[in-house]
Formats: structure tokens, sequence, C-alpha cells
């Protein structure tokens, strides 16, 4: 099967993007899925210039497909319509796994399981995985590239990827192998280089018992082009962590034992957060019910580059004094305070009454915020969800949550908590998608603070009172540093941009009477801006000859009729156009 890729015609339209749209008002954030398409799971990363990709399992013709969206730093959609990826057809309409790296180049690496070599009665699947320039070039070819030839698998899931320092990715997924009267899950792994040559052996790296399924891997780098793969093995899900070379080969004398087991029927997919710690090593954070007292307590486990547990529990470090449940936590590594942070809900025995609490862990597993931990919300009749810790401005960490204001999920809000991780001042919380009427919001994700500058989130918005038509809808915003929302003024926009890259943007994208653009080039080099009407015919050429090293302003006298206008730069380097609206 061959797919059709929505591709513009001419090379103008190809670098379309569409009008800057991030908004100071919390009540009207940035739609970044068409809200008349359906969908049903997105991912987020962040790309290394400040923008995000976002990627979409959706219905297409009866059958669940994947697309891609970018958004640069200033809330420009990069394609006009979601950029189809694949259109094979694949039995699950969510996943457990993932389906978006973004590498160090701004790559997009997507990951689908598809029934595209299913010829028998049965559907049987295996996982194809992409490369896609933010230009939407398809690197490893349209198809892609099909991580397990033409073997197919009744069940393959839980896909995981990392990137290691030569560049290359490493793959790890699971899939049901039958041995005779046993159904056994394995671990299947792959590295590919960054021209998508397959490296590895699929026999050699893979984990696989007659009797003992090996579950839920996690891959995070380990340095020196080496891999530390998490993993679960059997069905009380021990959790364990294997360190590989760059030539799949082990580089401890025996995998390390993070946790003996015990956490019972719920799949842990759902409990653990893996993350790489700083220095070659990973962490792991995850609630279990060691003792079968029915509350549950939070743990978080630290495995050294060289295999050791940082911590001196075998089974991790609890976080907080037991008593109450605790649930959903969450884990990440700071580079600036060197120290691990956590954050997750606590409860009572019937989950009506919640707070919120955080933690700071030093490397040798010390609650550096007491027994009890920091109280960043406390105890009501509310409910609290999709956590994540980001870094912050200086001498802060960053807290990302969802407060439900209704036990039936149709008063939810965003929030953003910062905290001095010197003194636990609680320095800022911040309602990002406050609005004035009723609306049910879910999944709430977070980037990394860019550059000292902002974060960016994603949730899902059905976005309607009870009188309107209720859509779910992928939306966007861009918090600040100074908890303003939306875009900045014109110079500290440009200035968000990553410096080392050659860039061209309107300082404004509604402009009247006169447009200003700025170009920042690495070094000088021949250059024409060109200013053409929507239908690509050419207005104006405001500059034509050599565009000096740094940040060189353009201006254009947009004596022309109100309209959409394109403005395309052309250099050595390639073509940038952006769009603007003439009033």
């Amino acid at each position: 099967m061959k797919k059709t890729l929505l591709l513009v015609a001419t090379a103008v339209m190809a670098c379309v993007s569409a009008f800057g749209q991030w908004n100071s008002n919390p009540a009207e954030n940035l739609l970044a899925w068409p809200d008349d398409k359906s969908f049903y799971y997105e991912e987020m990363g962040m790309t290394p210039d400040g923008g995000v990709w976002i990627a979409v399992n959706h219905p297409v013709n009866g059958r669940i497909c994947t697309s891609l969206q970018l958004v640069d730093s200033l809330g420009n959609l990069k394609f006009e319509e979601p950029l189809l990826v694949s259109d094979y057809d694949t039995r699950s309409w969510t996943s457990c796994g993932q389906i978006l790296f973004v590498d160090r180049d701004g790559n997009a690496i997507v990951s689908v399981n598809d029934f595209r070599y299913n010829d028998g009665p049965g559907e049987y699947e295996n996982h194809s995985v992409y490369k896609i320039s933010p230009e939407g070039e398809f690197l490893w070819g349209e198809d892609g590239i099909t991580l397990e030839g033409e073997e197919v698998h009744d069940l393959v899931a839980a896909m995981n990827i990392c990137q290691l320092s030569d560049g290359s990715y490493v793959f790890a997924w699971m899939h049901n192998r039958a041995n005779g009267d046993y159904n056994m899950m394995t671990i299947e792994m792959q590295r590919v280089s960054p021209d998508g040559e397959m490296l590895w052996n699929a026999e050699d790296v893979r984990l696989y018992d007659e009797k003992i399924s090996y579950l839920y891997p996690y891959v995070v780098d380990g340095g020196n082009n080496q891999v530390i793969l998490l993993y679960a093995k059997g069905s009380g899900q021990e959790l364990l962590a294997r360190k590989l070379d760059f030539d799949g080969t082990p580089v401890w004398s025996k995998d390390t034992r993070v946790y003996n087991a015990g956490f019972g029927s719920i799949p842990i997919w759902t409990i653990l957060d893996v993350h790489p710690s700083g220095d070659g090593g990973l962490i792991v954070s995850w609630n279990d019910d060691r003792y079968y007292t029915n509350v549950e307590s939070v743990y978080m486990a630290y495995v050294k580059p060289n295999g050791e547990l940082g911590f001196t529990s075998e089974n991790g470090q609890i976080l907080g004094l037991m008593g109450w449940r605790s649930l959903h936590a969450r884990c990440q590594y700071d580079k600036a305070s060197d120290a691990f942070y956590a954050i997750w809900e606590e409860c009572s025995s019937g989950q009506s009454w919640n707070r919120l609490v955080a933690q700071k862990i030093s490397k040798e597993g010390e609650l550096l915020w007491g027994e009890e931990a920091l109280e960043l919300k406390p105890m009501e009749q509310t409910d609290y969800g999709y956590f994540s810790i980001q870094n912050g401005p200086e001498n802060e960490v960053a807290f990302f949550y969802m407060q439900n204001y209704s036990g039936s999920f149709g008063d939810v809000e965003a929030f953003v908590t910062t905290v001095n991780y010197n003194d636990t001042t609680i320095r800022r919380q911040s309602e990002f998608t406050k609005s004035d009427r009723v609306s049910e919001k879910t999944s709430l994700v977070s980037s990394p603070m860019y550059d000292g500058k902002y974060w960016i989130a994603m949730f899902e918005d059905n976005g309607a009172s009870f009188e309107e038509k209720k859509i779910d809808r992928i939306k966007l915003q861009r918090i600040n540093a100074d908890f303003t929302l939306g875009n900045p003024n014109g110079d500290q926009a440009v200035e968000g941009v990553q410096a080392d890259a050659n860039t061209f943007m309107a300082l404004a994208t509604l402009v009247d009477g006169e447009a200003m653009f700025v170009a920042n080039m690495n070094a000088a080099t021949q250059a024409t801006l060109a200013i053409y009407d929507i239908n690509g015919a050419l207005v104006a050429t405001p500059f034509d000859g050599v565009l000096a090293a740094g940040k060189q302003y353009i201006e254009w006298n947009a004596n022309v009729p109100a309209g959409i206008y394109l403005a395309t730069l052309t250099t050595a380097n390639g073509v940038e156009t952006v769009k603007i609206l003439v009033k």
C-alpha cells in the first residue's frame, strides 16, 4: 500500500507557515489539530530551536493512522494540513508506548505498529519507524523502516526510543512469541544509524525465555554510545536494568535488580516514570502496595552508570511518610541543582480527598524536603492528575498538573507551580487554561523550559459549554518565565530562537502599512527577499544582495491590497517562508 502525501504544488507554498497564534488569553489556547478532525492519542516533543512536534493517532476512512504537525516558538503551524505519516491500518486506537521522539537535529522519529505485512486471516502486525525533517522530508523513505522485516506477530506494543552519542537511535519494544503451550512476551531491540541502517542482530539482543515474559522496556542514553534498558520480568513484574554497548553486548556482569516485584495486576506502564539521571544512569519512580495494606506508597530508584544502585534501599527510596494513599508519582533530574525531583498525589482511601506533594532527593537518597515532603496543594475534595516536572527560572523547579473541580471531570484547569529548590518557597502558582466556562480537559504534558524563557504545554480540551457540541481538541499554550502567556514583544521573540541557527521571521504577522523582517545569519551570505501574493505572483523584492552575519532587519512598505502574502528569503542555506496578513 502506498500513502498519498499532502504536498503543496509550488516551492513557495511548501514552506508556508500559518499565522503566529500564541495568545495571552488563557481561555484562547492555540488549536494545534483541526477541530473538524477527530483523534485518539497524541504526543509532543520539543525541538532544539524551541518549537514542538506533535504526533497524532487518528481515524482516516475507517483506518487508524498517524500524522504530524510542527509548531514553531512563535506558535506558527508549519503544515497547513497535518502531515500524514502512515495510513496503514493498525489494531489499536491508542498506544501504551512511544510514537514520537525528537532528535538533536529537530527531526521527528515516528513509530507505528500496523498490518502492512498481514496477508493472512488474522490481525498480525509489526513496528515501522520514520525519520521526518522539519521541512516534511521523509529521510528514511516514504514507508520508513520496518524493524522486524516482514516478520509479524499477533501483538506488538510498548515502543520506547532514545538517541546515542553518535546520533544513532535505539528502539525497544515487546511482542508476543508463542512457544507450544506458552504464550510469552519478548523484548526486541534494534539500533539504527542516522541514515537508517540497522546495526544490531535481533537475536543477539532479544530478551526471551520459553516460560517467562519480558515486558515494558524503557531505554535511556547511557553515554559513550551505550544504552541502559529498564524492563519488567515475570508475572510479578520484577524490575531490572541492563546496560548495552554500541554493538549490543552487555556492559555489566549481570542485570541490576531495581525492585523485586509486587505490582499486582495493574499494568506497570501506567505506574512507571523513567528518565536519564544526568550522569549516564537512570531514575525510575512508581507506587506499590508491597505490604498489602491497601495503602500505596511512592518510591524512586537510581541506577548509576556502573550498574550500582544509588540509594541504600534495594527496592527504591520511599519518598514520603506512609499513611495516605500515594499515587501517580512522576520524577525528573534537574541539572542546575544536581538533584532528583518527584511529584505525586496523596489521597484518602476512597480518593475523595486529595493533596499534591513534591520531593527533592539527593543522589544519595536523602529526602531534602523532609519526610513529609512539600505540600503544593492542601488536602481538599478535588482531584489532581497529569503531572510533569521541568527545569524552571534561576533556582526554581516547575511542577505542571491539572485540577478537577468536579467529580464528573467537567471542570478542569491546568496549572504550573514553581518552587525555590533551596528554601522550598513556592514562588508562583499560575493557572494557564483558565476560562469563563466549564471545560473538560485531560492529557496535560509539558516541554522543558527553552533557553530560560518559556515552556510549552499540550492538553486535550472539549472547549464547549453545555449548549455547544462537545468536540475534543488538541490545544497548546506557551507559558513564559515571568508567567505571562503567549508571545512576548517582537525583539524578545526573535532572541528566543536558537542562537546558532540561521533564522528568518516577521516581527509581526499582522501588519498595517509597514512590515519588518529579521534574518539572523551565521555568516554573510547572498540573499533575496521576495514577497508573493497568495496565488504565487511576485509582488515586491525588498532585498537582493549580501546579508551580513548576525541579526539584520529588512523593511517592506506594504502598500498593497489587504490580504495574505508570503515573504520568502532565499539564501545558499535554503528557502525560508513566513506568512503575513496585511490589513
